[in-house]
């Protein structure tokens, strides 16, 4: 297990160099465009419910890449630590959940970007976050950096440890 946390470890940094090359900087902001576009077209309803960030009420997990992590990470002034991190975890939502609405909603993960409660979508949203993801691994590829598709909590743990 030892080494397995080592290489985690190992993993982590390269995904924070990576975070700060212009092309992830670039790849990012294009999804988040694509992500307000497809809003724009499809005009889903929030219902400011907090499903969203109440994973385990709400029967849903959050996952991401390594690289999105340590982007949306390098975007916000300060991170959770890691007992805030397990404090989430146990309560079942998202550690950026404050007074029922996201603390980080300006600098949300893609995945964040793609749900919603209102369960009445087509499927584009899952198309999406397929096409996303196929572009994220290819940078992965491209930068040289491990790619690892994990939970949202598991890996903000790893980052804050």
């Amino acid at each position: 297990m030892v080494n397995g946390a080592a290489e985690l470890s190992q993993h982590i940094q390269a995904w924070r160099d990576a975070a700060r090359d212009p092309r992830v900087d670039a790849l990012m902001r294009e999804l988040e465009s694509q992500a307000q576009e497809q809003l724009r077209i499809h005009r889903p309803v929030c219902l400011a419910s907090g499903k969203c960030c109440n994973f385990e009420q709400h029967g849903h997990s959050m996952w991401m890449t390594g690289l999105e992590v340590a982007w949306t990470l390098s975007q916000l002034s300060s991170a959770p630590t890691s007992s805030e991190v397990a404090a989430s975890v146990r309560l079942g939502n998202c550690p950026f959940l404050a007074q029922g609405m996201c603390g980080i909603h300006q600098a949300r993960p893609l995945g964040c970007r793609a749900y919603f409660c209102d369960q009445a979508g087509d499927g584009w949203q899952e198309a999406m976050m397929e096409s996303w993801l196929g572009r994220i691994r290819s940078l992965h590829t491209e930068l040289e950096v491990a790619y690892r598709y994990d939970e949202w909590r598991r890996l903000l743990g790893a980052f804050s440890a």
